[in-house]
């Protein structure tokens, strides 16, 4: 069976969409060459050949690296499963050239040795992903719904949580009891990537048998999830106050996905606060727009521009490698508090 030309994967969970991609690359083996020059998952003759995964960042911008890997073949060249992640941050110039590229790709009738993966990472609502709509309206989006190149992969509910949980569990060679399967679905968060974390240090604590030694799971309890909103809020209005600290200390990271939400919502707020003291006309609530106004005016725009700096280099330390995602947030935090802190006088 032929795979996809090329294939769009919607999902707004790292981990599932992680997951997601290695079962999509493992049902359909590379082709072309007779497997010469193909990477192998397990060394030693015979094993199956597998796709090279080469990975990029949309919202890193598209380098020309992206564009040769997506139409240059070499003689001996390997079969290559290029990863466009968050391709819904591209600019609507690039989506139409990427547009018409991949409908050429596609020509090939998914017997070419270059599988193109493009990945949306956005949320659900009532069941459809919000895909913006001129994005599904470009004629890549139309031949992938008319052939069923699309794979969507809604995040967890809380009416899956429990099911999930009690699956990587087992993969993780814990077997939990009914009460602490109950008791873990009402402590984690429908996330995936923050679920593996948590149950990997479990793992730690299991016997042979995977059985948990009593109270193992009070190290799973944690405070009510501070959303980014709030985060901006308590930096916002406390400063470097020990309290702020001691709420932002509360906060658990769930994986990549908050982590580049919270990156997201900064620069979402530079961009208003510079708007705003700019004189550009804003449509916010007026209690919400005078507090904006306030911070602005502290900040100017040499603070304002100061953020995209903060948030950029949180960014880059995670894809780089250089910082966990705890590091770039325990950073990012910091750096927010310094520079209020600082526009305050303290």
């Amino acid at each position: 069976m032929h795979r996809p030309g090329f294939s769009l994967c919607i999902c707004p969970d790292s981990r599932l969409l992680r997951d997601g991609l290695d079962a999509l690359l493992a049902s359909h083996s590379p082709q072309g060459n007779g497997g010469r020059g193909a990477t192998s998952s397990t060394p030693g003759e015979g094993s199956a050949p597998s796709w090279q995964r080469v990975n990029f960042w949309a919202d890193e911008g598209l380098p020309n690296a992206f564009w040769e890997h997506l139409t240059l073949q070499g003689l001996f060249a390997m079969p290559k499963a290029i990863i466009l992640r968050n391709a819904h941050t591209l600019p609507a110039d690039t989506l139409k050239r990427l547009s018409a590229v991949l409908i050429s790709t596609a020509s090939q009738g998914g017997s070419g040795l270059i599988w193109p993966l493009l990945c949306f990472e956005v949320l659900f609502e009532k069941g459809k992903a919000k895909v913006p709509v001129h994005i599904a309206r470009l004629p890549f989006w139309q031949t992938a719904e008319q052939k069923g190149w699309i794979e969507e992969i809604p995040g967890l509910t809380g009416h899956d949580v429990s099911a999930y949980i009690r699956s990587a569990a087992a993969r993780h060679g814990i077997s939990p009891s009914p009460q602490e399967l109950r008791r873990l679905s009402l402590a984690l968060p429908p996330d995936a990537a923050f679920i593996h974390s948590e149950l990997t240090k479990l793992a730690l604590l299991a016997d042979k048998n995977g059985r948990l030694p009593d109270n193992a799971l009070d190290m799973t309890e944690h405070s009510r999830e501070l959303s980014i909103f709030e985060l901006m809020n308590i930096i916002q209005q406390n400063g470097d106050s020990p309290a702020a600290w001691r709420r932002i200390l509360e906060y658990r990271l769930s994986g990549d996905n908050m982590v580049f939400a919270c990156i997201a919502v900064l620069l979402r707020e530079a961009r208003s606060l510079w708007q705003i003291l700019a004189g550009a006309q804003t449509y916010l609530p007026p209690q919400v727009a005078a507090r904006k106004k306030t911070a602005a005016r502290q900040l100017g725009f040499a603070g304002i521009a100061r953020l995209w700096d903060i948030a950029l280099m949180a960014d880059k330390g995670i894809k780089t490698g250089e910082r966990s995602t705890d590091q770039a947030f325990e950073m990012l935090a910091a750096d927010l508090f310094r520079l209020f802190g600082r526009r305050r006088g303290m």
